[in-house]
């Protein structure tokens, strides 16, 4: 009698083992299964995806651009003839030499003014009248040029405008030589010759 219970007790304890398996079979294909699901979901949601990103970028349409209209029906104008200028280009000249310094050249002496030819008044004297002048009743005025020397004496006399009467001439020339004087110029202190103009005046009145 006590086989049979061992037989029950073991086939009680297979049928657990059994039932365990099963459950555990079912479970795993359970979790197979909404695991298939939830990769089956992420590859359709990730292909609906990638569709509306296809969707969303569009390459752009080519947009064919219009023929450029004709050219009007133009004459062209003669070509323009440019006549380009020839230039000649000078090389500028070298620069002159710098001229050499030179010293300076030492500053001249002094010069010294000539003085004036001055008369002797008291020599000046009216000379004697010609008596045939004074007969014949000549008058006038003789105009002399007169050269003086280094001692103021007259060396030439030359009738520089006629009285007249030659003979008044001649007598004013003679006496002028004979007696009149003058202080003659110095140039740098020394006394130099000169030339002047002196009138002699003939008046009957001064006759004696």
């Amino acid at each position: 009698m006590e086989r049979p219970n061992h037989d029950l007790q073991l086939i009680a304890q297979g049928s657990k083992e059994g039932k365990a398996v099963s459950l555990a079979i079912t479970i795993a294909i359970q979790v197979g299964v909404v695991l298939a699901l939830v990769a089956g979901l992420a590859a359709s949601q990730l292909k609906h995806e990638l569709l509306a990103l296809n969707a969303t970028v569009e390459r752009p349409k080519v947009v064919p651009k219009a023929p450029p209209p004709p050219p009007p029906n133009l004459v062209r104008p003669p070509p323009v003839t440019t006549v380009i200028p020839q230039f000649a280009i000078v090389a500028p000249p070298p620069p002159a030499a710098p001229a050499p310094v030179k010293a300076a050249p030492p500053a001249p002496p002094a010069v010294v003014k000539p003085t004036e030819l001055k008369a002797i008044a008291r020599t000046h004297s009216i000379p004697p009248y010609p008596t045939i002048s004074q007969r014949l009743g000549e008058q006038g005025t003789s105009q002399l040029q007169v050269a003086i020397d280094v001692t103021g004496s007259v060396t030439d006399c030359k009738i520089a405008k006629s009285s007249g009467s030659d003979r008044l001439d001649a007598a004013a020339c003679e006496y002028v030589k004979g007696h009149w004087k003058w202080q003659p110029p110095t140039q740098e202190g020394k006394p130099v010759a000169a030339n002047t103009l002196v009138d002699v005046v003939w008046n009957l009145k001064n006759a004696q």
